[in-house]
């Protein structure tokens, strides 16, 4: 099983997940985890779909809701898409009025 470990990234603890030739970081909270970036060596292969999938089982089993901003480009749309992965959007978050 592929699992994190923990890591500091500009100051910011991430966890830090590897697998063949991707290495993703997850941002997380208390009960959710997002995709931080995600970045594959041999590009079309399918190490980035079995690690997302590998994360998103991880933190959905621990009763975390495990999402990515919104997609930058339409591979990583493909993505999120064939991964069941949710991309947030700005009515879901609630900003806080000062």
């Amino acid at each position: 099983m592929i699992k994190p470990q923990k890591v500091n990234v500009l100051g910011m603890e991430l966890d830090e997940w590897g697998y063949k030739s991707c290495l993703a970081h997850v941002a997380t909270g208390d009960n959710w985890a997002t995709i931080y970036d995600i970045k594959s060596q041999q590009e079309g292969k399918g190490h980035a779909t079995e690690l997302l999938l590998a994360m998103k089982a991880y933190y959905e089993t621990q009763g975390i809701i495990f999402g990515g901003s919104i997609a930058l480009n339409d591979r990583m749309a493909r993505l999120y898409k064939k991964c069941g992965i949710r991309e947030y959007v700005e009515s879901d978050i609630e900003l806080e009025v000062l």
